[in-house]
């Protein structure tokens, strides 16, 4: 996504939220005109306590299903969406104070009070001290793009109630992943489709591409987590090289097998043929499974659910899941060139590759999680209000307005920085 499109996202999102604060004046004067003495509880009905809604919280009020589900899609969102700015602020403040920023810009990034604001001080001066340290130097840096998975358990428990038709069994027909791949847990041999290699955690019966464990030791050209053997000690190759690797065999964990070789124990990665579990353990993979299979995750895709449901409520789970995906950190590799102090050089490449991934992955999940709270911008509407307690109205309301301006301010700080890097 572009920085046009984030800034899109925003106003977008920013538009169709405009109508709120009218419609909770209008409930709001609604609700006054009922009077205490229709209320069971009048004390209880002026408090929206904490299981009935909190940022990032977990919802146990006493609602209907699809109600509940929405709340709770409002409440991961918007928990995210704060999150967002947290860890921005850190990422840019590690950055700025490890390039040894000017002390006045620093200290007036932390006296800044509100956090967004603290947040854009500490990005801009990362990106002025960043520039200021390079100087003309020539900058290289490659971001692998962050993997993101979507919790299939998540999702089939949140359509569960969506569901239009309540014989459906999520469980038994779980939810497909567009345009992804679909992890899953596999009781019995996982191949690739279409003779494809799979990705797999398990016992490789050919070549694997990635990590291998054997007890005996497996053929490595890579990091080896154990013992390196050349083949003066019983092994292959030359043994450890001068940059640590290994290039021989490995007696434990090879994080990079050479080509062609055999993972006579398990593979966590690439395998060509079959991979297996065991006994006690299934195998994780993203390929056909011969046994029972469980599945886990979608990764860089979207969970559809399997069940008719209601169009809203689902959108709703859709929103929660995808806000609440985990995102693997990307591989990052930063290279200087030209007029530049070696300690210089040393220590800005350090400070880009310890924190762009975090700022990598914060964009993934804002990218996620904006498309998210523009779902429930619009389902956020009267007739949705009505059927939460009154007090809650007003924090409801907040959640979703303030997770729009987080994700706008994170969208632009992030896109900034890793301009700034050409990343």
């Amino acid at each position: 996504m572009t920085a046009k499109n984030h800034l899109s996202h925003k106003r977008s999102t920013s538009h169709q939220l405009v109508a709120l604060p009218v419609v909770l004046a209008a409930l709001a004067a609604s609700v006054a005109c009922t009077g205490c003495d229709s209320i069971e509880n009048p004390a209880a009905a002026l408090c929206c306590e904490e299981g009935d809604f909190q940022v990032g919280g977990t919802i146990s009020g006493d609602y209907d299903a699809k109600v509940l589900g929405a709340l709770q899609a409002v409440a991961d969102v918007s928990g995210i969406a704060a999150a967002t700015i947290d860890d921005l602020t850190t990422a840019c403040r590690s950055m700025a104070t490890g390039l040894d920023a000017d002390q006045a810009g620093q200290d007036a990034a932390e006296a800044t009070e509100d956090k967004r604001e603290r947040m854009k001080a500490w990005c801009n001066l990362a990106v002025s001290t960043i520039a200021s340290v390079k100087g003309s130097a020539t900058l290289t840096v490659d971001i692998q793009p962050p993997k993101c998975s979507a919790s299939v358990s998540a999702s089939a428990n949140c359509n569960a109630s969506c569901q239009v038709d309540a014989s459906c069994d999520a469980k038994a027909t779980p939810p497909t992943c567009e345009g992804g791949k679909l992890e899953v847990s596999c009781k019995g041999g996982c191949t690739g489709k279409a003779g494809a290699s799979v990705q797999c955690t398990g016992s490789c019966s050919a070549e694997c591409k990635g990590e291998c464990t054997a007890e005996g030791g497996v053929e490595c050209s890579g990091k080896c987590e154990g013992t390196c053997k050349g083949a003066a000690e019983g092994g292959t190759g030359t043994g450890i090289k001068a940059d640590g690797t290994c290039d021989g065999t490995c007696e434990g964990t090879c994080k990079a097998t050479a080509p062609g070789a055999t993972c006579t124990g398990s593979c966590k990665g690439e395998c060509s043929a079959t991979c297996e579990g065991s006994a006690e353990a299934s195998v994780t993979c993203d390929g056909e499974c011969a046994g029972e299979v469980e599945p886990l995750k979608c990764e860089g895709g979207t969970l559809k659910a399997s069940c008719e449901a209601d169009a809203d409520c689902s959108a709703n789970c859709d929103a929660s899941v995808k806000a609440k995906a985990e995102c693997t950190p990307p591989s990052i590799s930063v290279k200087l060139s030209g007029s530049i102090d070696a300690n210089a050089s040393a220590k800005l490449k350090a400070v880009l590759e310890a924190n762009l991934g975090l700022i990598a992955t914060v964009k993934a999940r804002f990218e996620a999680a904006g498309e998210a709270v523009v779902t429930l911008s619009g389902n956020v509407n009267a007739d949705f209000l009505v059927d939460i307690k009154v007090a809650c109205i007003p924090v409801v309301v907040a959640a979703v307005l303030n997770a729009a301006d987080d994700l706008g301010a994170s969208g632009e700080a992030s896109v900034s920085v890793l301009g700034s890097v050409g990343g």
